[in-house]
């Protein structure tokens, strides 16, 4: 790439940081990148300015930059989800923490009443099966409420998702 320009440059053309050639319709200078427009009026050549410059045309007017902010709507529905999702994880924890307490109290009580209990071996089995077989019943329970909270917690993250799909993309619909 050769620095001297290939046609004459039109005298005041010139770029004030560099001293580099400007092409007549460029905005930027090619060497240095500085802005032709500051450089321009620098040179007090505001007059030329115009006539280099184009402006747009009648026929095809442009339309202001709309610069929309997030429905407030969407905001607080997207905020009352999260507060939502966090109690039900809240509700999933205190279920698998009261289940895994219950049998381990059904299994604690199972154990001690096989070793302390003085019999013979079909009797100590019998003896540990009882609060084996109806503690341990009445954790599963627990079950249930389980399998809910997590369909519920599935159910809170898609309609999360759909909330920040409107908020991000609500000005392309």
């Amino acid at each position: 790439m050769s620095l001297s320009p290939t046609r004459p440059s039109p005298p005041g053309f010139a770029c004030a940081d560099c001293a580099g050639h400007l092409e007549t319709g460029a905005k930027f200078c090619g060497n240095c990148g500085s802005a032709m427009a500051s450089a321009r009026a620098h040179q007090g050549l505001s007059g030329n300015l115009a006539q280099a410059a184009p402006t747009v045309p009648n026929f095809a007017p442009v339309a202001p930059k709309q610069i929309r902010g997030g429905n407030p709507a969407l905001k607080e529905e997207r905020a009352r989800l999260m507060v939502l999702l966090a109690r039900e994880r809240l509700f999933l924890y205190t279920h698998w923490l009261l289940f895994t307490a219950i049998n381990l109290i059904g299994l604690f009580i199972a154990y001690r009443c096989y070793i302390e209990y003085l019999a013979d071996e079909m009797t100590r089995l019998m003896m540990a099966t009882t609060p084996l077989l109806f503690i341990n019943c009445i954790a599963l329970m627990f079950i249930v409420p389980i399998n809910g909270t997590r369909k519920e917690i599935a159910r809170l993250k898609e309609r999360l998702k759909y909330i920040r799909f409107q908020i991000e993309y609500n000005h392309l619909i």
